[in-house]
């Protein structure tokens, strides 16, 4: 659903990549201590950046949507405007002679992040995870084959955070999610396959569990999905 080939971005001194990877229909982790190039490679993938060289695609099986979701690591919304009317808005600019958003598509995209009761309610009213549940919405507009989410998580209380994992986990059930993350918790409890980057370069990329150091069937645990990235961390600073 998601591929990069020979992907190079330079930013300053600054320089990710070369990157090769592939991602499928699922949930992908995208990990990395801050600088490791993480928030680049979404940029480049949702179409925010022009790469330096190589390419980052995004294919869908025939007869289905394509294109690509974004829910940037900021998301706000502005506080005013209802939730209906903000969607609506996101979907006109959105909308153009090759894929019109309709209404129905706005119900199905609060239907899926579980807002149609507060469809009516300000944007400043919702809470911290209804907000996140709101940038997810309306990523998900014109049904993308590829969602990014940029630290879909962050400032969460525990219980948001785990409403957001499972609707992670739903959403990769048909299309391609991709999230950044610093909580190990969200990795293992919701991610298939991980990509790691270190410095600009990926330095792993394979199963969940591949990255905990387990072979047996199930989802790792988030301590070992945790030492398994320090491990490569350390590894290639040692080396660098």
């Amino acid at each position: 659903m998601l591929v990069a080939t020979s992907l190079v971005k330079k930013r300053g001194e600054f320089v990710l990549g070369p990157v090769d990877v592939e991602l499928d229909v699922g949930v992908s982790a995208l990990l990395g201590a801050n600088g490791a190039g993480k928030t680049t490679l979404m940029q480049l993938a949702a179409g925010l950046l022009r790469a330096d060289g190589g390419s980052i695609e995004c294919t869908a099986p025939r007869g289905a949507a394509g294109g690509v979701g974004y829910l940037p690591q900021d998301f706000a919304g502005p506080r005013r405007p209802r939730v209906r009317d903000y969607l609506r808005f996101v979907a006109w600019c959105r909308s153009g002679k090759g894929q019109q958003i309709r209404e129905k598509d706005i119900d199905h995209a609060l239907a899926l992040v579980d807002l149609t009761e507060r469809s009516a309610s300000r944007i400043g009213s919702l809470s911290g995870g209804m907000v996140k549940r709101l940038g997810i919405a309306q990523a998900l507009l014109g049904d993308p084959a590829v969602i990014i989410l940029d630290e879909p998580t962050v400032g969460l209380d525990p219980i948001q955070r785990r409403e957001i994992r499972g609707l992670l986990q739903r959403l990769g059930e048909d299309r391609s999610v991709l999230l950044s993350t610093h909580l190990s918790e969200d990795v293992a409890s919701t991610a298939d396959h991980v990509v790691a980057l270190h410095a600009g370069r990926v330095v792993f990329t394979g199963s969940t569990r591949g990255l905990a150091g387990g072979s047996a069937t199930g989802r790792p645990a988030a301590e070992a999905v945790e030492r398994g990235l320090i491990a490569l961390i350390e590894g290639r600073t040692a080396h660098a």
